[in-house]
């Protein structure tokens, strides 16, 4: 999976929230008619990264399907070369992410992955509204 090129998903982690996604994450969300129904701090280890944070996104929290789940990775870097790097070294290593239903971004210094199931619409429909927000595609 693309979202777990730069994260694990452990049970805790001392990273903070990347708050400047955090925003268009919950907007994005609201877009698509889904809930945050977890996010968590991960530690990611990946040149210039300063903080991550994986978010869970379903139509409704009390029973997660896989199929109508998606995941918002939001990786936050210390400068726009950290953030710029990180990227082309996905794009190289990961030359097929666009075959599955996976979606990246960036805004400011941070980069949001965006995947769902295939054929999950969901993707599609945050794809949308983090673009109306500012952000912009990584193609």
């Amino acid at each position: 999976m693309p979202v777990l090129l730069w994260v694990t998903l452990p049970e805790s982690s001392p990273y903070t929230s990347v708050t400047t996604t955090s925003s268009m994450v919950q907007v994005a969300a609201d877009a698509a008619g889904m809930e945050i129904c977890s996010s968590n701090g991960i530690p990611v280890n990946v040149p210039g990264a300063t903080s991550a944070v994986l978010y869970h996104l379903s139509p409704g929290c009390s029973s997660l399907d896989p199929a109508t789940t998606v995941q918002i990775a939001t990786i936050g870097f210390s400068s726009t070369e950290a953030m710029n790097a990180a990227i082309l070294e996905a794009q190289v290593t990961y030359k097929n992410w666009q075959a599955t239903n996976t979606a990246a971004f960036y805004s400011g210094n941070n980069v949001i992955v965006i995947q769902g199931a295939p054929g999950n619409q969901a993707v599609q429909q945050i794809s949308t509204s983090l673009t109306e927000q500012g952000a912009v595609r990584i193609i």
